[in-house]
């Protein structure tokens, strides 16, 4: 069997990843965690992957992880409190003229690895379903009434669920010459902000869960956290982008993908919970 990696297994998508390729059970799985006493890489472990400790920050430990391996898998994450945060891999700063500093390093990171000729298949996952339940959990404007503070307008976002990225690169890394080299942009749906909370006020009710309309300025104005106008800067490139994600394409990847009504439906207490507190 093939020896796989997933490095940043304590958060998804990375922990989605290894569980997919262990249920597959057609890979020799293994588990760089930075933590291997954390409870996702002891589930993990008990799952049947090899855990490994490994340091982001060593050359050397990021080598003995990776050695033997055939493939591998890793989503950077982003840090705010960091002069260079990272996540994304589109030259925002270069195309618009405004930076979204996590995609812009990104994108140098990837450019950098397709001139020394790596092998990869690129992932780009847009707006994860699970936001909706922390950072931009709907905001109270009213008895049971919510508003989404998300400057798209009426541009519609892309979205998918953390936990169907797993799947997706199982299939991905089965098929790796199909894939070898290219960009993969991820989608499970395709809906504006109004939209979003239509589908919300359908599964909420009587909770009724609308578009506040915010603007960009408005919305960098009253982000509370670090990054705010990154954040803002990156709704409105996804706004102005052109290139559209094959959402078609993504089912033929798994067909256990859930669109966003079927993701809301199997999450409908938690939501609860997440607005009533």
């Amino acid at each position: 069997m093939e020896r796989v990696v997933v490095l940043g297994v304590e958060e998804d998508p990375g922990y989605g990843v290894a569980l997919a390729l262990l249920q597959d059970g057609g890979f020799h799985v293994c588990v760089a965690a930075l933590d291997p006493g954390s409870p996702w890489a002891q589930e993990l472990g008990c799952a049947g992957a090899q855990v490994l400790p490994y340091h982001l920050n060593s050359t050397t430990g990021l080598q003995e992880a990776l050695s033997g391996a055939c493939k591998c898998f890793f989503a950077t994450k982003i840090d705010f409190t960091d002069l260079d945060p990272l996540k994304g891999a589109q030259h925002v700063q270069r195309r618009f003229g405004f930076p979204v500093r996590f995609m812009d390093a990104k994108a140098c990171i990837h450019d950098y690895m397709t001139e020394i000729g790596l092998r990869k298949t690129q992932l780009l996952i847009p707006f994860p379903f699970e936001d909706f339940l922390t950072t931009f959990l709907p905001k109270p404007a009213g008895p049971n009434l919510y508003e989404i503070h998300i400057p798209m307008g009426e541009t519609p976002m892309d979205g998918i669920s953390l936990r169907n990225v797993g799947p997706m690169v199982v299939s991905i890394m089965k098929n790796s010459h199909k894939w070898m080299g290219k960009s993969c942009l991820l989608s499970a749906d395709r809906l504006t902000i109004q939209e979003y909370a239509e589908t919300l006020s359908k599964y909420l009710a009587p909770r009724i869960i609308q578009d506040s309309r915010i603007s960009l300025k408005m919305f960098v104005e009253s982000y509370r956290g670090e990054g705010g106008q990154d954040i803002g800067n990156m709704f409105e490139f996804w706004r102005k982008d052109t290139q559209r994600r094959n959402i078609a394409e993504m089912y033929s990847l798994s067909s256990d993908i859930q669109t966003f009504s079927h993701w809301v439906s199997a999450n409908r207490e938690t939501f609860i919970t997440a607005l009533e507190k």
